[in-house]
Formats: structure tokens, sequence, C-alpha cells
């Protein structure tokens, strides 16, 4: 079997000859500061990017298709330092305080002000993220055509970029004082969505369409049922549509958080798939799976077991969920996130020699056994 075919088997509740270890930066891959750390304690310095770390683990990765859109005038920004503090303004107002080399150390920084705040800077930043011309559709096409690994494709997001760009406080207060200005945002989604990737969906026909939202948070979701079907759910039926037509076989949602509630509705909308499946806030995947027979699961291996002197944690963790959850199908074995900053090598190469004998997948990878 090829990764293709490997892929098609998972979403077909078929077994594949082995179970392909998923992997994406953001949710698989580490954190700048985990790699330094990494290659201290024995990754080799060649493993220094997504492609060297997928051969040197055994993972693999789908091919992403890219937008059509061109030309958008893109948000600007300055930054200065103030004592120990780096600190970020945009052209649309919005100011971010953070550590210095946020990047390595990976801090949360401070959302001092948000992008959007009315109607008319929630204006410029449409105005700054339009894009003013499209690509050739055929420009991707040698390195699709006749692919033998599945292709997955970006189809924006609805409340969880209003929630970027307003603030989560400012962003739930809309939801009820300004529904209008919340439905314009996904309006706009959605007509970006029709302009710039329903094309390459009907051409390249990807295996998979992806949409971003995180709108969840550890208890669950953060707007009601009610608000996702009224304001969201549009930008999600027009994307399944498409989607479905085409041929996709995976129509997945990448929400932190609490996904339980969130999971049924997607399924309402035309969607049959979720990740990362955080631990930390209670997804129970073999639960989740007696209540979605059909749906795939991604994701929902804890990241913070890797993470220096949790090696007691890895068994417990991988047994007997990710065996189970195997035996039912559907479902992609990988971290709930990306790999911290405090990742240990030693605690790494454990997990992933185990996750490797579970998923039949001995004979991939470049990194020592343990």
């Amino acid at each position: 079997m090829n990764n293709l075919e490997r892929f098609k088997a998972v979403i077909n509740f078929e077994k594949p000859d082995y179970w392909p270890l998923m992997n994406t930066p953001g949710l698989g891959y580490v954190h700048e500061g985990g790699l330094i750390k990494l290659h201290r304690e024995g990754l080799p310095e060649w493993v220094n990017d997504m492609d060297s770390w997928l051969t040197y683990w055994g993972q693999w990765r789908w091919t992403s298709i890219y937008s059509l859109g061109r030309d958008e005038p893109g948000i600007k920004t300055e930054s200065w330092t103030e004592g120990e503090f780096e600190l970020i303004r945009a052209e649309t107002g919005s100011l971010t305080r953070q550590v210095i080399d946020n990047e390595i150390i990976y801090s949360m920084p401070e959302f001092i002000e948000f992008d959007v705040r009315d109607r008319a800077s929630w204006e410029k930043v449409r105005d700054l993220m339009t894009s003013t011309r499209k690509a050739d559709v055929e420009e991707q096409a040698e390195r699709l055509d006749n692919r033998t690994c599945p292709a997955g494709i970006g189809a924006g997001s609805t409340w969880g970029n209003a929630r970027h760009w307003m603030g989560p406080e400012r962003a739930l207060l809309a939801v009820h004082d300004e529904p209008d200005l919340i439905r314009e945002m996904v309006e706009w989604e959605t007509w970006m969505f029709d302009q710039f990737t329903a094309p390459l969906i009907e051409r390249y026909r990807p295996e998979m369409v992806c949409v971003w939202e995180d709108c969840c948070y550890n208890h669950g979701m953060l707007i009601s049922p009610a608000a996702f079907r009224e304001l969201c759910a549009p930008h999600y039926r027009r994307v399944a549509e498409v989607a479905h037509d085409c041929g996709a076989a995976l129509l997945i949602v990448d929400s932190d958080g609490k996904v339980d509630e969130f999971c049924l509705l997607l399924e309402e909308v035309g969607f049959n798939g979720s990740w990362p499946m955080e631990q930390v806030c209670g997804n129970d995947l073999l639960a989740y799976r007696q209540r979605q027979p059909n749906f795939i699961f991604a994701g929902g291996v804890e990241k913070e077991i890797c993470n220096t002197g949790n090696g007691h944690r890895i068994e417990p963790e991988l047994f007997p969920k990710i065996p189970a959850m195997l035996e039912k199908g559907g479902y992609f074995p990988m971290f709930d996130h990306a790999l911290q900053t405090i990742v240990g090598f030693d605690e790494l190469c454990h997990c992933m020699t185990l996750l490797h004998q579970i998923c039949g997948s001995e004979h991939l990878g470049e990194f020592p056994r343990k």
C-alpha cells in the first residue's frame, strides 16, 4: 500500500497494512525551543525541518493544496522592545506584548488590543486580507496529479476567526449584541472559499478538506449550538456541498478544547472528522467512538507524556486506548498538539517505539528504539 491507499483504508474503516502515524505543523511537530533541546539530547542535527522530522520518526503528512488567492495587501506590523518584552503593533490597531524570542520560548502572549473592535475596524481588516487576483489553477498540477499521498486543502473558519480578530470576550458578546457583524465575517469567509478554494477542490479533488475553528475550551463549546447553527452552519454546509460533490472522503475540523458536543454538530452540517482531541480537557475517544460509529478521529495522544521526566506516563496513555481505537477503525493516532519546549529525547524515542509497535510500522523511522 502507498500512503493514499492507507489513508483510504482508514477512512473507510478497513485495515491498512499498517496504521500511518500522521503529523502536521502545530499538532504533531515540535516547537522551535523543543527542537533545540532535542538536538542537545541526541536528535541528529540534520533533523531540522518537517520533512526530515517525518523521515527520522517514521511519520507522514498529506500533500497541501494552496489557495488560489494572491496579492492581498496583508497587515503590516512594527515591533520594539521594552525591558524583557517585545511589543507588536499592527496597522489595524492591535497591540500584543510577549517575551523576547517567544518563537523559541513559546509563552502565551498578552493581547492588549485586537484587530477588530467595531464595524469600521472589521472593514479595514477585511480589505487587507482580501486577495486581489487568482493564481492559475493548473500551477499545482505537476505536484498533485497522479499523487500517491492524500491531498488536503484548508476551507477557512467561522467563529474561530471572529474570536481571533476580536478576542474571545468581544466576539462572545458580539454573538448576542452584533450577530450581523459575525454573520458578515462568516459570509466573507464563504465568499473567499467560493472564489479561491472551491475551484481547486473541483480541479484536484482532494481527499481531505479542513476547517480551523478553535471554538471550544476545556469544558465545551464557547458558543451555543444554537449560535453555531445560525451563524456558522451556512459556511460548513457550503464547504460540504462542494467537497461531497468532488468526492472528498474526510471533512475534518481542527478545534482545541472539549469537543464532545461540537462533534455532533459537525455531523449535522455534513462533516465527518475532528482533531486533535485534546486529552487535558477530558475528550474520551472510546466513548465518542461508541456514540459516533462512523466519525473520523485524529489525535488523542497527550503531548505532555514525552516531556522530560514523564516517561512513566507513556504506557498508561497509549494502552489500551490506542489499540482499542485502531481495532474499531476510522482513527489516526497522533499527538494532540505540537510537542512542547520541554520534550525529552529519551521519552520521545520510547513513545514512538511503542506507537510504531502498536501500529505495525516498526520498520519505519531512523530513531533509536527504546
